[in-house]
């Protein structure tokens, strides 16, 4: 169906709103619905190697054509830009135990992913990456989200509630430093390789 739609010049719409009508009926159905959507997304980004596994014709145009992945690509920018600008409207940075917390925890995760980086790579031909596998070691997206898992239990349990700023708190200063962990040690690394 979406190869036969790919023709027209909206055909990305056709996908977003077959996604949400499967949503909808998985949920009326007692099912999952976010589930049923990524079963979809699975689908479609590996057409190919399905079709493969199936042994079934190779069609001449995928279903997934560049428009869709464009537009999957702003929804996703659009979606990450809400969430933080979310996340800067409720963090506050007013204790100065939690940013110093907040600094030793980035400090501990940079010491932890040498380790890691140097165990990995014992035997590897990478070795002159290991700076620069070290140093990128930022937290972003799905560290602020599961910083919100807390704030959205805080009716079930009065620890929740208690906690869930604080948890917010820390992981937006953990997502800045490592960020800025990050830029500094590739500006130095970069020099250094020059």
């Amino acid at each position: 169906m979406l190869r036969k739609a790919n023709k027209a010049p909206y055909a990305y719409m056709l996908t977003l709103a077959v996604v949400l009508l499967t949503c909808s009926f998985s949920e009326y159905l007692g099912g999952s619905g976010p589930l049923s959507s990524l079963l979809i997304g699975i689908v479609l980004g590996n057409e190919r190697d399905i079709r493969q596994m199936l042994r079934l014709k190779r069609p001449e145009d995928p279903s997934v054509d560049e428009g869709l992945r464009r537009f999957e690509s702003e929804v996703a920018f659009l979606m990450r830009s809400f969430f933080f600008v979310y996340l800067g409207l409720i963090a506050t940075f007013g204790n100065v135990k939690t940013i110093i917390v907040g600094v030793i925890l980035s400090v501990l995760l940079l010491i932890v992913r040498y380790g890691a980086v140097l165990l990995s790579t014992i035997h590897s031909e990478l070795k002159q990456e290991i700076p620069l596998m070290w140093i990128t070691l930022t937290r972003g997206l799905a560290a602020a989200v599961l910083a919100t898992l807390p704030m959205q239990y805080a009716g079930v349990d009065q620890t929740f509630s208690e906690l869930s700023s604080t948890y917010i708190n820390i992981a937006m200063i953990i997502v800045i430093c490592t960020a800025i962990i990050t830029t500094i040690g590739v500006l130095v690394f970069q020099h250094k390789k020059d």
